[in-house]
C-alpha cells in the first residue's frame, strides 16, 4: 500500500507545481520581490483604511498571492473575506475571489474545500466572466477533480478547457497533468474516456497533434538512450572506447540527439549561460594566441 500512497502524493505534487508555474507565467516579467511586497503594503494600508472595503480586502489577499501562493496570509484574508463579504462585491469579483481562495485551500490540501470554492467560482464566471477567467476555472477544476480521483468529471473539464486553451503548449500541459494523477488516482474507465477526449482533439488539431507527437517522440528517443538500470534497453552500452568512437561517427545518433540537446538548449537558461560563458572564454583565448603570434613576429 505504502508505494501506491507515495504516486498519488507524487501525483498530487505535480499538479500543485502546475498551479504555482502557472501563478508565475502570470507574473509581468521584470517585477522584483521588493515591488511585490511594495505592492502588498500598499494594499494593507488601503484595507486598513477602510475595514469594510471587501474590494480592498480582495486586494490585499490577491497581492500575497502573487508573491506566494502557498502564502497563509492570502488563505487567511480569503478566509475573512468569504466569512464577511464576498456577496457584497460585483459578480466577477465575487469568482475572482472564490478562485483565489479555491486556490489556496488546494495549495493547502483542503480539497473539498477547494472544489465548492472552485464551483462558485463556476457559477459566478458564467454570469459575468471573461475567457481568461473561465478558462483559469476549469484548469483549476481539473486539477482538484484529479487530486480527489474524480476522474469522469477531470474528463468533462479537460474538454471544457481544451476550448479555451490560447498556447498549443497549454493544451498539451492539460493532458499530460491530468494523465498524470489519474494514473493514480482514477479508474482505469475514467483514464480511457480522458485519453478518447484528447485522441479527438488531436485529431481536429493538427498543430496540437504534431507538438505532441514530437514530445512523445523525444521522451521515447531519452529513454531508448538512457534507460535505468535494471530496465531493457534498445541498445547495449559501449563496451569500449573504439565502440563509442563509432557511435560518434554514426550519423544516425546525431540525427537522434542533436534535435533533443537543441531543446534542452531552448529551455535551461543555466545549459545556455554555461555554452555563452563556454564560447566567450573560447573568443578569449583565440584573441591572446594572435596576440602571442603577432607578437612572436
Amino acid at each position: 500500500m505504502a508505494p501506491a500512497a507515495t504516486s498519488t502524493a507524487d501525483a498530487v505534487k505535480r499538479l500543485r507545481e502546475d498551479w504555482l508555474a502557472e501563478n508565475s507565467d502570470a507574473r509581468e516579467e521584470g517585477t522584483t520581490r521588493w515591488q511585490l511586497n511594495s505592492q502588498i503594503q500598499t494594499a494593507k494600508d488601503r484595507s486598513n483604511a477602510d475595514p469594510e472595503g471587501y474590494d480592498k480586502l480582495l486586494d490585499l489577499a490577491m497581492a500575497y498571492g502573487v508573491l506566494d501562493p502557498c502564502d497563509k496570509r492570502c488563505l487567511n484574508v480569503c478566509e475573512r473575506l468569504a466569512a464577511t463579504g464576498i456577496s457584497t462585491l460585483d459578480t466577477q469579483r465575487q469568482g475572482e475571489a472564490y478562485q483565489l481562495f479555491g486556490r489556496s485551500l488546494f495549495l493547502a490540501g483542503r480539497f473539498e474545500e477547494s472544489l465548492s470554492a472552485l464551483q462558485r467560482a463556476q457559477i459566478c464566471f458564467k454570469e459575468k466572466g471573461n475567457f481568461k477567467l473561465r478558462r483559469q476555472n476549469n484548469r483549476g477544476l481539473l486539477r482538484v477533480f484529479c487530486a480527489l480521483g474524480r476522474g469522469r468529471e477531470a474528463s468533462e473539464r479537460l474538454e471544457v478547457a481544451l476550448t479555451l486553451v490560447e498556447e498549443v503548449d497549454d493544451a498539451v500541459m492539460l493532458y499530460v497533468s491530468a494523465k498524470q494523477a489519474l494514473e493514480f488516482t482514477g479508474k482505469d474507465r475514467d483514464k480511457e474516456i480522458l485519453d478518447d477526449i484528447w485522441y479527438v482533439y488531436l485529431d481536429t488539431h493538427a498543430e496540437a497533434k504534431a507538438k505532441f507527437e514530437s514530445y512523445t517522440a523525444a521522451g521515447e528517443g531519452v529513454l531508448r538512450q538512457c534507460g535505468p538500470a535494471g530496465e531493457e534497453r534498445h541498445e547495449d552500452a559501449p563496451a569500449s572506447w573504439a565502440e563509442v568512437w563509432e557511435r560518434c561517427k554514426d550519423p544516425d545518433v546525431w540525427r537522434e540527439v542533436l534535435p533533443l540537446a537543441f531543446e534542452d538548449m531552448k529551455s535551461n537558461p543555466f545549459l545556455r549561460s554555461m555554452l555563452g560563458l563556454a564560447a566567450a572564454l573560447l573568443a578569449v583565448y583565440f584573441a591572446l594566441m594572435v596576440s602571442v603570434a603577432i607578437k612572436g613576429k
